[in-house]
């Protein structure tokens, strides 16, 4: 389990501005005193980069500058909360970001993107887009049901999200209990000021728009991994493998570690998850070159 401790000397946290269509988003940074290689983390539908808080520092411990974009609405960065804009407006801030990341680390060093939950739905839908123009060296999906909204609603179901303008609150039924069995954690998440509990019923619309920017496509040909507990009681398993598999069929790697729980990063494999995760990205550097 990750311990509270004083951040190491040689590691310095950042908060960078991202200026996108005007808009300035928050790039959170953990940077070693030696980048080695680099990790940026889309994160879910109610966290933002001040849930990293700990997860960054360790991954600069193993010289891995870790990156996170508060989205619009989210964390601290400015936006309606609880509202999802547009999903043209969350791929160009996301590519956006991206190329700022390889302007601070440059083209070599081996970059993996790495999406948590709806993050792995965000990260899907970017991978398929022609704003993303940086080298990225492997995607990584972790407790992310892809394909969520396609495997529960049906064509009438799907139809009204898609049609759906409203303001009014939908609740996404997430349980603090179903993210870690850490009472530490678990109180955090509980009186985090910044979580999102709900979101508007026309950000639906947005979700299932970057469903369908992924589904029925294949993955860019980079390694991809999909990591998720031996359980999850927030995902769908068998249809987040399904989907996994048809969007990198023949190549994409499952990763199981050993939690019932939905956030790993706040359970007892965070720091396997964390140094399997940086080993993996440093390898991409070394594949890279040979």
């Amino acid at each position: 389990m990750l311990e509270v401790k004083r951040p190491p000397q040689n590691i310095r946290r950042e908060i960078l501005d991202v200026d996108s269509g005007g808009v300035k988003l928050a790039l959170h940074l953990w940077r070693p005193q030696r980048i080695k290689a680099a990790v940026f983390y889309f994160h879910g539908l109610q966290s933002h980069a001040g849930w990293l808080w700990e997860v960054g520092s360790r991954f600069a411990d193993n010289d891995i500058a870790f990156f996170v974009l508060d989205r619009r609405g989210s964390g601290i960065s400015p936006g309606d909360r609880n509202d999802i804009p547009d999903a043209g407006a969350v791929m160009e801030d996301y590519a956006t970001a991206l190329r700022h990341v390889r302007e601070l680390t440059g083209e070599e060093v081996p970059l993996t993107l790495f999406g948590h939950c709806l993050g792995g739905s965000f990260l899907a839908a970017l991978l398929h887009e022609e704003a993303l123009t940086i080298r990225y060296d492997a995607a990584v999906f972790c407790s992310a049901w892809l394909g969520r909204m396609h495997a529960t609603l049906a064509e009438e179901e799907l139809a009204a999200v898609a049609a759906e303008q409203s303001r009014e609150p939908w609740d996404a039924g997430l349980r603090t209990e179903d993210f870690t069995d850490d009472a530490k954690y678990r109180h955090f998440i509980d009186h985090d000021d910044l979580a999102a509990r709900h979101v508007t019923r026309r950000s639906r619309a947005t979700l299932l728009e970057l469903e369908r920017r992924y589904l029925g496509h294949e993955l860019p040909d980079v390694p991809a991994v999909f990591v998720t507990g031996t359980s999850d009681p927030v995902i769908d398993l068998d249809s987040a493998h399904d989907v996994f598999a048809r969007l990198a069929p023949g190549r994409g790697t499952v990763l199981k570690l050993p939690t019932d729980k939905h956030y790993l990063f706040y359970t007892g494999v965070a720091d396997d998850l964390i140094d399997w995760a940086s080993a993996y990205t440093l390898l991409r550097g070394v594949n890279r070159d040979a």
